[in-house]
């Protein structure tokens, strides 16, 4: 539930040792340095930083322009799987930087040479494009222009017109003679003929039809244009045979290296980011700060003891100063890691807060499981989250086992309620379900409106509990911080409301009325109690919470718990918070009413499903497997994203801000590459 404790280091050492530093804080891969971006970049690490970026660089552009991906999907994973990442061994990182760029080279420079090729063999190929289509004009056409240009008693144009315009060009130009042939399915190449003196007028009918025109200014035979537009043709299928080819190439270097270009931009870019983090010089000196994990701290002095001088102490950032946060990393065992990706959603908790992940995989699992009970399905989606665990090496993996973590809850539901794939597992099993969903009369079967009543009573109480948590949390945060006022007058008298509230109306509906609420005997449900005791409970309690709230800050400050302020202002701002508690109580309890509907949605979609394989027995097997595919795959989908909804908005809000910065150590590796340092 805490974060990982970490002590403040600070590392000084000669600025000519810049890079075999660098090279002790990569290889101790738990180093966070504090980020300096207004300090100088080491001089003796520019070097290795521009050629670097100059290959990322050249890298980046290699793999848009192939589309390579940084990562397989899911379905691909799940289909072949991811590969063990690469391990490159070498002396220190200008050696890393060598290998890097032999390695990443010969694949840019033939890269190059065929985009080079390409962009000689483009130009050609539209300028040849443009010379067939002018020469298909004429030769389509199927008149030697070249006679008819020398003419000097005649006005003679050629157009190419839509088809359906031919009649009406045709009855418009009675001066002029009108040849036409169809070149495409509805455009068609036309010749007019006319006297010189006819020539406006033809022109300006001609314009009204907006035609494309051809110049008939030739002075080659129709023979002499047939063969040169053989030759053109000719041309064309060479170039685009060869500009196939340099694609099919660049296609295959896509397959072939395009993992491979996808690693090395993936280092290239680590080794960017671990030297720009490298900040600190002063003169002859690099005087670096940042943090180690406090169980590594021996292992720190080690690695980086021999080569710079180590100072460690505590951090002593305290609530509300101006000092930096120290960064935040994690603890989590095997089961609770699976649900950092939920808590990351909302951000990483700062260093003073508490880490909410295992409280996430506790009531995350436990709304997933009841929203999707049922023993089949959540079966399938543990093996499904199995295998996308083994297969992927990434951050996927995470992903795979969250599902299986859901997977197994869904399936723990299901068995509790005796269902898979919504058929029933009594008759099979013998065993009687805790909550009966489904009532059977005869040959029909509905929905039990006295399972829904149970539903619909849990789920607010375990909303109850979820919220309740949330207020705690809050409680003890603040008293870390010290601020004690804040937990006695505002969070712990906010949980009591919370709870004499819940009280109250148990009572209140145990006994349908204010009258009888503080002396019936009736037994309250879920406690068993009397309602006049829970009554009185509640309501004492209701009000004693109420007025430690609204007078709570002007006696905080008369005994310093709080500053000195307005008597008023104190109890305006105490009114303003009990309204507030009132509907975000109300609101937050009724909105674990989810829970219950989704599961009850759920049940009754697996009902409309099976009742095919009543009506159709063997014949519904592809209806069934097509439903529960579907259930599976939207349902599934709705049911996590309102179980995140629960967490984000009804208990993050109480205790969570999400506001820190995750500790990122100095590290070359990542998903596809380890990077060994020889001795």
């Amino acid at each position: 539930m805490v974060v990982e404790r970490l002590l403040k280091a600070t590392v000084v050492a000669p600025s000519s040792r810049a890079q075999d530093l660098l090279k002790a804080l990569v290889r101790f891969g738990e180093f966070h340095p504090a980020s300096h971006e207004d300090q100088k970049l080491a001089r003796r690490l520019e070097p290795l930083y521009e050629r670097a970026r100059r290959v990322f660089l050249e890298l980046e552009a290699a793999a848009r322009e192939l589309e390579v991906e940084a990562g397989g999907g899911v379905i691909e994973v799940l289909l072949k799987g991811e590969p063990e990442p690469e391990s490159i061994s070498v002396k220190d990182l200008e050696d890393l930087l060598d290998s890097l760029s032999n390695r990443a080279q010969p694949i840019l420079s033939e890269l190059k040479e065929l985009n080079k090729r390409m962009e000689e063999i483009r130009p050609e190929i539209e300028r040849l494009e443009r010379e067939r289509a002018r020469l298909s004009i004429y030769v389509q056409l199927g008149l030697d222009l070249s006679r008819i240009s020398r003419l000097r008693h005649i006005y003679a144009a050629a157009f190419i017109a839509s088809t359906r315009d031919i009649d009406e060009i045709t009855k418009s130009l009675e001066e002029a003679t009108v040849a036409f042939k169809p070149i495409q399915k509805d455009t068609t190449l036309i010749l007019v003929v006319s006297k010189p003196l006819h020539r406006e007028r033809v022109e300006r009918v001609l314009r009204t039809f907006n035609l494309t025109p051809v110049d008939v200014r030739v002075d080659e035979p129709l023979e002499k244009l047939s063969e040169k537009l053989r030759d053109v043709e000719g041309r064309l299928v060479g170039l685009r045979a060869e500009a196939e080819s340099v694609e099919v190439r660049k296609r295959w270097i896509r397959e072939e290296r395009g993992r491979e270009i996808a690693t090395l931009r993936m280092l290239a870019q680590s080794i960017i980011d671990s030297v720009q983090r490298i900040r600190g010089e002063r003169g002859r000196l690099m005087v670096l700060e940042g943090y180690v994990p406090e169980r590594l701290s021996g292992d720190f002095i080690r690695e980086v003891g021999g080569m710079a001088y180590v100072q460690l102490s505590p951090t002593t950032h305290h609530h509300g100063s101006e000092e930096k946060m120290p960064p935040t990393r994690l603890k989590n065992n095997w089961i609770t890691e699976s649900f950092r990706p939920v808590t990351l959603i909302q951000g990483p908790p700062s260093y003073y807060e508490v880490d909410p992940t295992p409280f996430v995989s506790i009531f995350l699992s436990v709304f997933y499981g009841i929203m999707f009970a049922d023993l089949g399905q959540g079966l399938v989606l543990t093996l499904l989250g199995l295998i996308l665990s083994i297969r992927a090496k990434s951050g996927l993996r995470l992903w795979g086992r969250l599902i299986m973590m859901l997977g197994i809850s869904s399936s723990v539901a299901g068995f509790f309620i005796q269902e898979a794939f919504g058929f029933k597992l009594s008759p099979v099993t013998g065993m009687k379900p805790i909550l009966e969903l489904i009532e059977h009369h005869g040959e029909s079967a509905a929905i039990s409106s006295e399972a829904v009543i149970k539903l619909f009573t849990f789920a607010p109480l375990l909303g109850f509990i979820h919220v309740s948590i949330g207020l705690a949390v809050s409680a003890y945060i603040l008293f870390k911080h010290g601020e004690v006022g804040e937990v006695i007058f505002s969070k712990v008298a906010s949980l009591g409301m919370y709870v004499c509230g819940l009280l109250f109306a148990l009572a209140f509906i145990t006994t349908r009325g204010f009258e009888t609420l503080l002396t019936s005997s009736q037994p309250v449900p879920l406690l068993g109690l009397p309602a006049s005791i829970v009554g009185a409970v509640g309501v004492y309690g209701l009000l004693t919470a109420m007025a430690l709230i609204a007078g709570g800050r002007i006696i905080g400050s008369f005994i310093g718990l709080f500053p000195r302020g307005s008597l008023l202002g104190h109890f305006g701002t105490g009114l303003l918070e009990i309204l507030e508690n009132i509907i975000h109580f109300m609101s937050n309890t009724l909105s674990y009413l989810r829970i219950s509907i989704l599961m009850i949605i759920h049940v009754a979609l697996m009902l409309l499903i099976n009742s095919a394989w009543e009506a159709l027995g063997l014949a519904s097997i592809g209806i069934l497997v097509i439903g529960n595919i579907g259930v599976m795959g939207l349902e599934g989908l709705l049911v996590f994203i309102q179980a995140l909804r629960l967490h984000l908005y009804e208990f993050f809000t109480k205790f969570f801000t999400g506001e820190g910065v995750l500790f990122k150590p100095l590290s070359l590796n990542s998903e596809r590459v380890r990077v060994v340092f020889r001795d």
